[in-house]
Formats: C-alpha cells, sequence, structure tokens
C-alpha cells in the first residue's frame, strides 16, 4: 500500500462509466477466461470464442490511482452497490468515448480473500466481468489493444463540502463541444449541491423559527389558563357576596362588589 497521509481521499464515489482502455489509470490489466479455466486467469490470454467475457478491477481500496486520488473500502462498496442498482450495467464505452457499446457488465463483485479470479488482489476491490457483444471490440481486447479498466465519474473531497468531476482524457484532443458538455455538467452539479445546502440551511432556520413560535404559543396558553383560573375564582368570590347580601337584606340588592376587583 502506498503511503495516502498527502493523497486526496474520495467519498460519496460515483461511477458513470466503466472504459475498455489501453493504458488502464488504475494500472491493472484485464483478465480474459477461457470456458475451460478453473479459476486461476491468465492476464491477456485469449478467451474461448463462446465466452467473450473479460475481466478486470474498477477501483481497489488505499491504492492511488493516477490522478493521486484514493478510496476506502466502503466508499468503493457503495459505488459499486450504486452502479448495478441504477441499472449502469451497459454503461460501458471505449477510451473513454462517452459513448455506450456493444458490452454490458454482467458480473460485479466485490473481491474478498481467496478469490478464484483475482487471488492477488487486495479484498475491498471492486470486480467485473463484461460481456462483450461485438466480434471487433472482442479482437482488440483478445489481441492485446485494450489492457484494462478506467472509471469516470464523480466524487467528494473527504476534506471538502466541493464535489469534482473526474472524466478521464481521451487519446485524441476534446472537442469545443465536448468541453462544454462536461463544463456545463459539472456547473449543474454544483448549483445542485450549492442549492441542496441553502435548503438545509433555510430548513434549519425554519425549524428553528417553528419551534421559538411554539414556545411563545406554550407560554400564552400558560398566561391564558393562569387569568382563566383567576377570572374563575373572581365569579366565585362574587357569587357568594351577592348570596351574602341577599340573606342579610331581606333581598335588597347586594351592594356593588365588582369595583373591587377592578
Amino acid at each position: 500500500m502506498r503511503d495516502t497521509d498527502r493523497m486526496a481521499k474520495l467519498t460519496d464515489l460515483t461511477v458513470e462509466w466503466i472504459s475498455l482502455v489501453k493504458r488502464p489509470a488504475n494500472g491493472r490489466g484485464v483478465i480474459l477466461k477461457a470456458l475451460d479455466s478453473r479459476g486461476g486467469g491468465v492476464r491477456l490470454l485469449k478467451a474461448d470464442s463462446q465466452l467473450h467475457r473479460v475481466y478486470g478491477i474498477v477501483y481497489a481500496p488505499d491504492d492511488v490511482d493516477a490522478h493521486g486520488d484514493y478510496a476506502d473500502a466502503e466508499t468503493i462498496r457503495k459505488a459499486a452497490d450504486a452502479f448495478m442498482r441504477e441499472a449502469r450495467a451497459r454503461a460501458v464505452d471505449v477510451e473513454h468515448g462517452f459513448e455506450p457499446v456493444p458490452a454490458f457488465v454482467a458480473e460485479s463483485w466485490i473481491v474478498r480473500s481467496g478469490d478464484p479470479i483475482f487471488a492477488d488482489e487486495k479484498p475491498g476491490a471492486w470486480a467485473v466481468g463484461i460481456q462483450v457483444e461485438d466480434e471487433a471490440l472482442w479482437q482488440e481486447i483478445a489481441s492485446g489493444a485494450v489492457e484494462g479498466l478506467s472509471l469516470a465519474g464523480t466524487a467528494r473531497i473527504a476534506s471538502s463540502k466541493r464535489f469534482f468531476h473526474r472524466f478521464f482524457q481521451k487519446e485524441r484532443d476534446m472537442t469545443h463541444d465536448e468541453v462544454r458538455a462536461i463544463v456545463r455538467e459539472v456547473l449543474d452539479e454544483t448549483v445542485k449541491a450549492a442549492q441542496a445546502e441553502d435548503d438545509r440551511e433555510a430548513m434549519a432556520e425554519l425549524k428553528k423559527a417553528v419551534t421559538e413560535k411554539e414556545s411563545e404559543i406554550e407560554t400564552l396558553k400558560k398566561s391564558l389558563a393562569e387569568k382563566d383560573k383567576t377570572l374563575s375564582e373572581l365569579d366565585a368570590r362574587l357569587s357568594r357576596l351577592e348570596a351574602q347580601g341577599k340573606g342579610a337584606g331581606g333581598g335588597e340588592p347586594a351592594p356593588d362588589v365588582g369595583a373591587h376587583f377592578i
């Protein structure tokens, strides 16, 4: 494991694309597994033409990638789960062209100790088996022209609230339209993140205001209850005085005692 103290740790990793590339950013090749394989797996072995399935590591925990970033096993597991949950199995391209090719993720799993295909890989790594449906593409893979896998997506740096967008550089220069599209997407995500933060702050302020109003209402209720109790006591006293006046004066009206309680 490399020293990750000075590297950027990623959280909230979202993988949008898995790309078949000539030079993988994760530094790992692919494994082609023949039908009669007993699980050993050989790098860049031409597989049985009836299988057309290629195996590789998308991301391994705590390994610093080509961009100086790394992620822990839990972050990688969540990204792998989300990729399958969001039905992105067809999000497979070549050289980060961001256009789907005739291939899909047929298998996705988290490597454990003694993995039958990736026995030497670190537990917690995300492995996939990609089924290739195009003969020409398969021949590129089988010939060694394609050497590995690379991901593209979004993540958050652990020490910052800022999201960043990681679309790896293509072999050719991007067109202006492609650059503008990526910039637009980054801006949209930034605005959404900022809006979500503003919404959370506004909700917290609203909750605080409601709590304060509720407290004021409770205080008012107590005050009204006390006043109601006082009025009830005054009414009872008036009734007693009226009764006493009638008894002493032989039916004459009782003196006006209301003024004593104002």
